[in-house]
């Protein structure tokens, strides 16, 4: 829906998660961030898997919004972790892709809804620090914490 994120000034063609930059995650491979996405949003296995088979990236958008299969109820507190980890997997199986990722060093700026305006810079800029020779794994990125604090932001919602 978004599109790909701008970088420096530039567009960086692999923050695109309707991108085609394929990747095997769960056992299983997918074409592309969005794909994984949408489909872990279900517990009906042959749904998965009809989305599993949609290659265009819209049309696996289109059906992430039935509500005809069940959705896994934890759904709102884990999708940012849903797509971090889609875009780890996309990352690190194409080196492309990282490199490009790597390249870059300023604000990620993205396209589309304002969650994921907000989101898809916050994952990706985790991804970036986390992948960088230098990173630190004693200190974790301050996205890390964000992310975290949006889980527990949610769990409150659910328990009031």
């Amino acid at each position: 829906m978004g599109g790909p994120c701008t970088i420096d000034g530039k567009v960086c063609k692999s923050t695109d998660n309707f991108g085609h930059d394929g990747f095997k995650l769960d056992g299983k491979t997918w074409v592309s961030a969005e794909q994984y996405y949408q489909a872990a949003k279900y517990k009906d296995e042959s749904y998965i898997e009809k989305i599993r088979s949609e290659r265009d990236g819209m049309r696996c958008w289109m059906l992430g919004q039935s509500r005809k299969y069940p959705m896994r109820p934890d759904w709102e507190e884990v999708k940012v972790d849903i797509m971090y980890a889609a875009n780890v997997a996309k990352f690190e199986q194409n080196p492309d892709c990282l490199s490009e990722l790597l390249s870059t060093t300023g604000a990620i700026k993205a396209k589309g809804d304002d969650f994921w305006k907000k989101w898809n810079p916050i994952l990706l800029q985790r991804i970036r620090a986390e992948k960088s020779p230098s990173y630190d794994q004693a200190a974790p990125c301050k996205e890390f914490q964000l992310m975290e604090d949006y889980k527990q932001q949610i769990r409150k919602r659910k328990t009031k």
